[in-house]
């Protein structure tokens, strides 16, 4: 798996496509395949029945979840990992509430009726369907070391999910990924060749974590860290195939560093069309976006080289 290409730049969808389509549903990455993007990040929880699946956050949520009988939820205490795959597949994920805090940051994302939240088995099914050489799937492992019965201990969660991946046959396409450097470790514990990516955020994003990176943080796996600037030297000691910084707390010096290292850059999330042809100034490897076709079509306007 080559996370990089010289003079090329990788465009990885986010959770799919979710400018366009709803977040995390089969539809969505089958609409990347079908535009020739080779390349995405997901998000994997785990069920009460300990069944891996793909989703974003800890507990249901109401912006884009109605129940059987079509209702908005709102309960926005229902965890993910109290409930059954069964009673998770009574929800539909389609259709985003336009009128949410969250539906406004994606007013044009269309709706697909009677999506579900898939099993880790089934994406990976369907991505084996559309299997290209430049495939790479990013899996980001949700945990957090702030909080207790979100998921299972680390350690259960990454046996869980090595043994789906490992009984598919995309198992030397897989990226893995967290916030949790707990995760990571655990990762490298059971499958030392897996490619470890190590997600980061020094500032605020306006995501739901704040800033994780700090000396001895407990999302760093209490690793000490003397200055920020030295957080690919860090990665790249550990294993490190590839750093994920929120786009923003990045800077060429860093890029370079990380270069040297033999570490791939991959940024999140970035959005703007500025902002993309600013990263790929800088010479970051990948960049994660909501919106992989307005990227692919940036690219191509300006040529550059994508894959």
């Amino acid at each position: 798996m080559n996370l990089t290409k010289l003079n090329h730049i990788k465009i990885y969808g986010h959770r799919g496509a979710i400018g366009d389509l709803p977040e995390n549903t089969l539809n969505s990455f089958q609409y990347l395949f079908d535009h020739l993007i080779s390349a995405y990040e997901t998000d994997i929880l785990i069920s009460k029945d300990l069944i891996p699946v793909i989703t974003h956050d800890f507990k249901l949520d109401p912006s884009f979840t109605q129940d059987n009988n079509g209702e908005w939820i709102t309960d926005e205490n229902i965890k993910i990992f109290d409930l059954t795959y069964e009673e998770l597949s009574k929800y539909d994920v389609g259709t985003l509430n336009k009128l949410s805090k969250y539906g406004r940051n994606f007013v044009n994302q269309k709706s697909l009726p009677n999506q579900k939240i898939p099993k880790l088995d089934d994406l990976l099914n369907l991505t084996a369907r559309n299997q290209t050489e430049n495939l790479i799937i990013n899996l980001e492992i949700k945990s957090t070391p702030a909080q207790e019965n979100f998921t299972p201990l680390p350690q259960e969660m990454v046996k869980l999910v090595l043994d789906v991946v490992n009984n598919s046959a995309l198992k030397d396409k897989i990226l893995y990924s967290s916030f949790d450097w707990r995760v990571l470790r655990e990762v490298r514990d059971q499958n030392p060749h897996a490619p470890r990516a190590y997600l980061t955020e020094l500032h605020q994003s306006g995501s739901k974590i704040s800033g994780t990176i700090y000396d001895q943080s407990p999302w760093m796996d209490f690793i000490p860290l003397k200055n920020a600037v030295e957080l690919p030297r860090l990665i790249a000691s550990l294993g490190g195939r590839a750093w994920h910084p929120y786009y923003r707390d990045i800077s060429k010096k860093m890029i370079d560093i990380s270069h040297e290292e033999n570490l791939a850059v991959n940024v999140w999330t970035v959005n703007d069309e500025d902002d993309m042809l600013k990263m790929i100034e800088y010479g970051v490897d990948g960049i994660i976006t909501d919106y992989p076709l307005r990227l692919k079509n940036l690219c191509e306007k300006n040529n550059i080289s994508w894959f």
